[in-house]
């Protein structure tokens, strides 16, 4: 591969001016950079990250450990981490752990077995002295299970810790929910159906938190016989419609409204009441959770909540690198909360 040395040769200039080109100094003219990128490019030259990394206090390279690339949320959590790297000028390495696939049973409560894969993930980046580490979580959980975390600086993405100083950043899913619940009231809801899940899950639990405190700031009677529980797919959504209208919620009176706690879900009871020829958003309307691709494909259009997964991805980036550099964290951990998307489901 073609050196730094041989391409200010090629371009007849010094090694210092390449070298102010590729890290982004401006103290060159177009005409002379013009060149040199042409250069670069004609050649496929590439900086060698690694070897500068062994001359100098830090290597300007990231690790992510990641639950599961397949995630739907990962990919936007990524590219926030991305974006804000980039801009930075550190080069990311990753190990994906594929926790569906290899460990659905055992990820979640950190096993024996997974921790041991975790921190083998750990010690891979360690060996080629990633300056951080960021953990992103395939979802929002608490996770203790890394002994002692690592000897570099460390925030776990999507995700929450218990550890001491173990910086974090996940979504406000108590907010969320509660500003969700406001809105439908201020639409005139006076009658709920929950589509929730286990309160084991995180995500799950705070959700009905922050519903409940919506409903009683608002003097509004819950029924528990309408809150039913789901597994977070279009199959359960139905399933759990159909167990709401047995239970009699459909010959409620006044303005009724089904809140599921995502939008697959809200998928399902879209097609329970599609067969019972009921009007959506009209005789009963429909909320979900997540803002994913289908939310905006479904007939009528599914009011949702999005997560903010770009920013909990920057936000991410940017604490892991102010650990970096020594800068102290305004906080050590952040709560996002979701933004409304209205449609025509309401």
């Amino acid at each position: 591969m073609i050196s730094l040395k041989e391409i200010a040769k090629q371009c007849g200039v010094s090694v210092a001016t390449v070298s102010n080109i590729i890290n982004g100094k401006t103290n060159v003219g177009e005409e002379t950079r013009a060149r040199i990128l042409k250069v670069i490019e004609e050649t496929g030259y590439a900086p060698n990250y690694m070897a500068r990394g062994l001359r100098a206090t830090k290597t300007q390279t990231i690790g992510l450990i990641i639950d599961d690339i397949t995630s739907f949320g990962t990919p936007d959590l990524i590219e926030g981490i991305m974006g804000y790297f980039e801009k930075t000028g550190n080069k990311v390495v990753f190990e994906n752990l594929r926790v569906y696939s290899k460990w659905p049973a055992d990820y979640q409560n950190g096993t024996e077995a997974f921790v041991k894969a975790v921190n083998a993930a750990i010690s891979q980046l360690l060996a080629i002295k990633v300056d951080g580490i960021i953990y992103i979580s395939a979802h929002g959980r608490v996770i203790n299970y890394v002994s002692n975390f690592t000897s570099v600086p460390f925030v776990i993405c999507y995700g929450s810790s218990d550890v001491p100083d173990v910086p974090y950043v996940c979504i406000d899913d108590v907010k969320s929910s509660y500003d969700l619940v406001e809105y439908l009231i201020s639409e005139g809801m006076t009658k709920f159906g929950v589509i929730a899940s286990s309160k084991a899950n995180i995500h799950g639990k705070e959700r009905l938190d922050g519903y409940k405190m919506a409903m009683e700031k608002n003097n509004i009677a819950i029924d528990e016989k309408y809150i039913v529980i789901g597994k977070w797919d279009r199959k359960t959504g139905y399933e759990c419609c159909a167990e709401l209208f047995e239970k009699g919620f459909h010959n409620e009176s006044g303005k009724k409204v089904i809140f599921c706690f995502n939008d697959l879900m809200a998928a399902g009871v879209y097609d329970y009441l599609n067969e019972k020829n009921i009007k959506i958003g009209e005789e009963i309307s429909v909320v979900g959770f997540d803002d994913r691709e289908i939310a905006a494909f479904v007939n009528p259009p599914l009011t949702t909540m999005a997560i903010p997964l770009h920013e909990i991805g920057t936000k991410s980036a940017e604490m892991l690198v102010n650990k970096i550099n020594g800068t102290e964290l305004e906080k050590n951990n952040f709560s996002i909360p979701c933004r409304l998307i209205k449609r025509k489901s309401v």
